[in-house]
């Protein structure tokens, strides 16, 4: 089905990402600490919120996925997705798109319209 950018995939999915090991390497050798950021890797001895961008290689191997944006700052759960980006108001695009979360890569949308994934339908699903 082709993507009409509606935004309606990531917004039901909200802050929620499941980023895993592969994804977590990918934007560490990719150098996208304006990602990592956003992946909480628990608190620093001081309390400070640490996160993935924080983390060696070896650290985010050891790392059990990550299930949420989080906030760089508080550590808290993001209620949307940071990286998307609404360009008019009814169009969103994906600021990471060429690296996205795998789990964002692989979805297929329009399946939640045949009642995969329940009574929403994506607005590209066939009736």
């Amino acid at each position: 089905m082709p993507c009409i950018q509606c935004g309606w995939c990531c917004r039901q999915y909200r802050g929620f990402h499941w980023a895993k090991e592969p994804d977590l390497l990918r934007w560490h050798r990719e150098g996208r600490r304006d990602i990592l950021q956003y992946v909480a890797a628990g608190r620093n001895p001081d309390g400070t919120v640490r996160t993935a961008a924080d983390l060696a290689e070896a650290e985010l191997s050891s790392m059990d996925p990550a299930t949420s944006w989080t906030d760089p700052v508080t550590g808290i759960a993001l209620e949307a997705c940071p990286f998307l980006v609404k360009v008019d108001p009814s169009r969103y695009v994906c600021a990471i798109h060429p690296t996205k979360p795998a789990v964002c890569r692989d979805t297929n949308t329009w399946e939640w319209g045949l009642g995969r994934y329940g009574p929403w339908g994506c607005p590209a699903s066939p009736p």
